[in-house]
């Protein structure tokens, strides 16, 4: 008689406290994601930006071999070396393309960040 009144008692389920501490584990876990992700995010951004000013000095140089004076975005884009004019994802502004008359050497830059030459 005393077992069977012991299992009438047992309930099944969870208590509120370890409903309580399983959301706390969840809760903490999600933000540890949440950062994560933001940084993984930003860093894209930022090697996109690094991608596309590659590209930028790319058609900057065959602009200048080409012969043409004027090298920057809006004059790249009407003479056809590129197809649109890109922002850069990771500062705010554009792309700017500086060009070393002593040297040759071309710098994209964007928000007062360097973009090309790759210094990273």
């Amino acid at each position: 008689m005393f077992l069977l009144n012991l299992k009438a008692k047992k309930r099944r389920g969870f208590t509120l406290i370890e409903m309580v501490i399983v959301i706390t584990i969840i809760g903490i876990l999600s933000t540890i994601a949440v950062t994560k992700y933001s940084k993984v995010q930003n860093t894209a951004n930022e090697k996109a930006d690094y991608a596309t000013a590659s590209n930028l000095a790319t058609a900057a140089m065959i602009s200048i071999s080409d012969g043409k004076t004027s090298v920057d975005t809006s004059s790249l884009k009407s003479n056809g070396y590129i197809e649109f004019i890109p922002n850069p994802k990771s500062v705010t502004g554009s792309f700017d393309i500086s060009v070393d008359a002593k040297t040759g050497s071309i710098t994209v830059s964007a928000g007062g960040q360097t973009f090309y030459p790759n210094t990273k």
